[in-house]
């Protein structure tokens, strides 16, 4: 019988193969009865430990002390065949098995996501909050209201993936050069070692706002590299590139908690204010639009916010017809 290393088994089971890797397995399995079950043996002990991983809701204590009264009761009533399984190198190897399942479900239940990522693809969600989450690989995502994205970091790939689905998000990453992070929002694809940025896809347009380190944005095999304090938006249907030097670190308030103003235009600061609260606030008078404002306001109430504008800036703020107008 011809031996199969266990890895590229368990590479063919999480179907991560390549073609000539996954018919290798497969003529393998089909040659010999004896491939055949040791197959089906190694693929039984991934799917347990696979199960054990996704179920994470267990009562240890009375999972445990049903184990030992169906043990003791076993032992009290086993025939002394049964007694010599229980010191055969069989029963050793089961039971070292079984430890392994169990430490493995024990350790998973610490990870993020309950390690899930290793197997599969995770979904993030974020509603009517800004949510932070760690990833397995220690990497923090904070992803702002209504941001929907996916994740994976299987065993056997080479890369680290996320898959932006709507939203925007700051991303903190690890660093590993031996497995870049790459995330996918539409066409346009970034790719990093370990570095901090922020990702928005509003309608076509893909905005990429790079804090440390460098990123790699491409689309349609066009590239461009970004480095601190850069940003660049992509028409996903034009595949258009756009650099430039963001105006201001409003756009960061939903992971700082804060709207930075330092000398920037009052239209500025109340497109962010409408963006983040979902409210719908004019400016009525052309020259207020272009006043500047320096000030630091909480990511907590509008209205105390709002309240805060009036003060500094001496405006007059009324609601009418669903709107706020600044005059």
């Amino acid at each position: 019988m011809e031996t199969m290393n266990e890895e590229k088994l368990i590479k063919y089971l999480l179907q991560e193969s390549d073609a000539e890797e996954s018919k290798a397995v497969q003529d393998w399995i089909s040659e010999d009865e004896a491939n055949q079950k040791q197959f089906e043996k190694i693929k039984w002990i991934w799917d347990s430990s696979s199960l054990l991983l996704e179920k994470s809701e267990v009562d240890e204590n009375q999972a445990w002390q049903k184990f030992t009264e169906l043990r003791n009761k076993k032992i009290d009533t086993a025939p002394k065949q049964n007694q010599r399984f229980l010191q055969s190198k069989l029963f050793r190897v089961a039971a070292a098995i079984t430890l392994i399942f169990i430490s493995a479900w024990v350790y998973s239940a610490f990870l993020p996501q309950s390690g899930r990522a290793y197997f599969s693809s995770v979904e993030l969600q974020s509603e009517d909050t800004p949510i932070e989450v760690p990833l397995l690989d220690g990497t923090a995502i904070t992803l702002n209201r209504n941001t929907t994205l996916s994740y994976s970091q299987k065993l056997f790939t080479k890369e680290r993936k996320v898959t932006l689905e709507n939203g925007e998000a700051f991303f903190d990453v690890k660093r590993n050069e031996q497995k870049p992070f790459v995330i996918q929002s539409e066409a346009v694809q970034i790719t990093v070692l370990g570095t901090s940025f922020h990702v928005k896809t509003t309608g076509n347009i893909t905005e990429v706002i790079v804090v440390t380190g460098s990123v790699q944005v491409e689309i349609d095999g066009k590239k461009e590299v970004l480095r601190p304090e850069e940003k660049l938006s992509v028409n996903q249907e034009s595949g258009e590139m756009l650099k430039t030097i963001p105006s201001n670190n409003l756009y960061n308030y939903y992971v700082s908690k804060k709207f930075q103003a330092d000398e920037i235009r009052l239209q500025e600061l109340v497109t962010s204010l409408n963006e983040a609260y979902d409210s719908n606030i004019e400016i009525a008078r052309e020259e207020l639009k272009d006043l500047a404002i320096t000030t630091t306001l909480e990511y907590d109430s509008l209205d105390k916010n709002l309240e805060v504008l009036r003060e500094t800036l001496n405006l007059t703020i009324i609601r009418q017809d669903g709107k706020i107008i600044i005059q």
